[in-house]
């Protein structure tokens, strides 16, 4: 790619963050930590409601996707705020114009569309196979049915069509392409010369007198920040499952009891006929179909004419292998898991897609695996379950205990058989190991631990870790004495002046030079550039100085001076001579593929925001005042 590309896009920011929301299905699910009246609407666009719940929902789905892309260095606190909440809710909203739009439009996502999704979903498998009761299991976590689920699945899978449709039709030109390459590829003729500033400090001298009185203005400067320590008590997932006791009398217990875990289910491999729309006239034209199918007509010849199930009538219906519960639709499972052989169709089914006719085209049995074969799998299965119902329950426990005996943390220690920690010193900004995260900072500042003397509320640092802290020792912000800092003081004067006599030193310069005379005379040894042809990308050349250079103005017949001060306190002096333009022609094709695929995106981007804007614009939206609450 290209360096200009390169640059800018390190400076830009996504606009559109959350658009579409998907689940990411962390490890131990969320659906305990959502809380609220479902019945409770936070927004409507076009008299369609987002109801408190799913934006709840939403907002833990995204703060678990921000967890899994930080790793370590999430921090809850940093998602916790009303800009998060607002991106949030406008993401629902856009995501409801979206599917709207894509109705008018007359765009569907097909039941195989939806079956391919979920079973494709690496989340649902288990060694690589989609396994349904992990499905149904991570479903239940995160607070949905298969059924709202795949609801939810199929509006995402719409949205995601229609953006991509958009931003595809993008329309990129050779001038464009042309016109960027020409600024990429052009070459500047510079000179430049740098004034020193830390040679300059060497010389200058700070007395008392100066240091004192920029001590007495600049006092809040100079002072111990306030500090606290507390002892803190962790519940953690982790902790739990390694302190369970496991014999293999247990695991092989377990592994009985849930054998569906550690085999493959029963696969089925269906085709249907699909008819949308009027009961009625679907009965018709089933009915139709099974007499045509009891003449010996072949399903996928049939199907191939009737469905309407765009995504597999093609293929003569196929909707490929699916274990029950993948379709989300009771009836449809019960038909096509009813039929006893292959080859064998189903009576006319109802559902929430239509009515189908279904036969079932091949049958894989479930495959198990011996005890021994799975015994780390089943053991890590095993803590990891029963460590999670057992932090649900402490959960609640460890905040009761902790409320009702708020002066230590000793009782909730003791009961729940967790270890009292303690911190370090740290401030307001934070510190080192678990007062590096934000939120346990702010807790620990709150006035309940600080000046009432309290136990803590919970503090969730992860969706399997909580946290109550309680005062251990705090030291008020203090003044520092002047002759502690002095040395300080006279080492940042130094800076301060040097930096403005490198300023002054160099603003004179450039006058001398515009004025005609010779740089190598004004100039020190090696602090003289002569004149160079540079590219954008040149790393030879102080960045700051180049990034002058290819913002001055073009030179008209006479060079180009001016001044610039640089972040080390250094100044420079830069003399522009002439622009070379690009030569477009020496862009390879990959250069030119690259810039047109970028080039794309970011019209597509532009698209799509355009067309966003235009259906807020017509819609009827309406938001809660007190949703963020």
């Amino acid at each position: 790619m290209l360096h200009f590309i390169r640059e800018r896009a390190q400076g830009w920011v996504a606009w559109f963050i959350v658009g579409l929301i998907t689940i990411p299905f962390a490890l131990w699910g969320v659906n305990s930590y959502i809380t609220g009246d479902s019945d409770v609407v936070v927004a409507s666009v076009n008299g369609e409601p987002i109801k408190q719940v799913e934006f709840q929902r939403a907002l833990q789905q995204f703060r678990d996707n921000m967890r899994q892309r930080m790793g370590d260095n999430f921090d809850p606190s940093l998602f916790d705020n009303t800009e998060t909440k607002q991106t949030i809710l406008d993401g629902l909203i856009q995501q409801r114009l979206l599917y709207a739009a894509n109705q008018s439009l007359g765009q569907r996502v097909d039941d195989s569309d939806i079956s391919r999704a979920v079973q494709q979903t690496p989340a649902f498998q288990v060694d690589g196979q989609f396994n349904i009761e992990r499905y149904k299991q991570l479903l239940s976590r995160a607070g949905f049915s298969p059924s709202s689920y795949e609801s939810q699945l199929r509006m995402d899978l719409l949205g995601r069509e229609l953006t991509n449709n958009i931003q595809s039709t993008a329309i990129v030109t050779d001038y464009d392409i042309d016109r960027l390459l020409g600024i990429e590829k052009q070459k500047r003729e510079l000179a430049y010369g740098i004034v020193k500033a830390a040679p300059l400090a060497a010389t200058i001298d700070i007395s008392d007198a100066d240091a004192k009185a920029v001590y007495d203005e600049r006092q809040a400067l100079y002072t111990t920040p306030e500090q606290i320590s507390v002892d803190y008590i962790m519940l953690s997932v982790a902790d739990l499952a390694d302190k369970l006791i496991v014999d293999n009398t247990t695991l092989a217990q377990f592994y009985t009891d849930n054998q569906d875990q550690f085999m493959s289910a029963e696969q089925r491999r269906a085709s249907h006929i699909l008819i949308e729309g009027d009961a009625e006239i679907a009965l018709k034209v089933l009915a139709a179909a099974e007499y045509r199918l009891a003449q010996g007509e072949a399903f996928d010849v049939v199907a191939k004419e009737l469905s309407q199930d765009t995504g597999s009538a093609s293929s003569g219906g196929d909707l490929g292998f699916m274990q029950a519960g993948v379709m989300g639709d009771v009836a449809f499972d019960e038909a096509l898991f009813g039929l006893d052989n292959v080859g064998d169709i189903s009576q006319i089914v109802k559902t929430d897609y239509g009515h189908h006719l279904i036969t079932v085209t091949e049958i894989k049995a479930p495959e198990g695996k011996a005890f021994e074969d799975v015994k780390g799998d089943v053991e890590v299965s095993y803590r990891r379950q029963e460590a999670e119902q057992l932090f649900f329950e402490q959960a609640e426990l460890l905040a009761e205990l902790s409320y009702e005996n708020p002066d230590s943390l000793d009782l909730a220690a003791e009961e729940l058989d967790l270890t009292i920690q303690s911190s370090g010193m740290f401030t307001r900004d934070g510190g080192e190991g678990i007062a590096a995260n934000n939120k346990f900072v702010n807790v620990s500042f709150s006035d309940d631990v600080l000046v009432e003397g309290l136990n803590s509320t919970v503090i969730e640092l992860s969706d399997t870790e909580l946290v109550v802290v309680h005062k251990k020792s705090h030291e008020r912000e203090s003044q520092l004495p002047f002759d502690v800092v002095a040395s300080t003081i006279k080492d940042q004067l130094k800076l301060e002046r040097a930096e403005q006599k490198a300023s002054d030193m160099g603003q004179d310069l450039l006058i001398k030079l515009e004025a005609g005379e010779t740089a190598s005379t004004l100039f020190e040894a090696g602090q003289w550039h002569e004149m160079v042809v540079v590219e954008r990308s040149l790393a030879t050349v102080n960045r700051e100085v180049l990034d002058k250079a290819y913002a001055m103005k073009k030179p008209d017949g006479q060079p180009v001076y001016q001044g610039v001060g640089l972040t080390n306190g250094d100044y420079a002096i830069v003399v522009l001579k002439s622009v070379i333009e690009g030569d477009i022609a020496s862009a390879s094709e990959q250069d030119r593929a690259g810039l047109s695929a970028y080039l794309a995106r970011n019209n597509g981007d532009s698209e799509l925001k355009a067309f966003l804007v235009s259906l807020e614009a017509d819609a009827d939206i309406e938001i809660s005042p007190n949703y963020i609450k």
